[in-house]
């Protein structure tokens, strides 16, 4: 999807007195115009980053887990991707690729990483 950017200020934050910290609903404009939204999820005592795209009224289309559970056949840092227009609503089972070289970095660079993967334009500031 051609010209993904995304302009606004991050800053992740508790919700409902739980230990992660989270930042939902993230516009990401593109030249499609199609309603691509982010969302991002870090626990600081336990390392696990979530990192994922929605189509609003779709589902998600990518996601990147960092630290967290295992994903069998991969391990705990893997990618998940869009392959069918089955695979949203099966919350992207297919196309699971390990990616320990993820292991143990930080937010920070985990979003940039992933920015960098989905070929998307930051310019905002990211507050983790």
């Amino acid at each position: 999807m051609p010209g993904k950017v995304i302009a606004s200020d991050i800053r992740l934050a508790r919700r409902n007195n739980i230990v992660a910290r989270v930042a939902d609903g993230i516009m990401i404009g593109n030249a499609l115009d199609i309603p691509l939204r982010l969302n991002i999820s870090f626990n600081p005592e336990s390392g696990a980053k979530t990192i994922n795209v929605v189509i609003q009224g779709v589902g998600p289309i990518c996601r990147l887990d960092v630290d967290g559970p295992a994903h069998r056949p991969a391990g705990r840092c893997h990618k998940h991707s869009l392959q069918t227009a089955r695979c949203p609503g099966r919350n992207l089972p297919d196309a699971v690729i390990d990616r320990p070289d993820l292991s143990g970095k930080p937010i920070t660079e985990v979003f940039q990483h992933f920015c960098e993967l989905a070929d998307i334009q930051y310019t905002g500031s990211f507050e983790p």
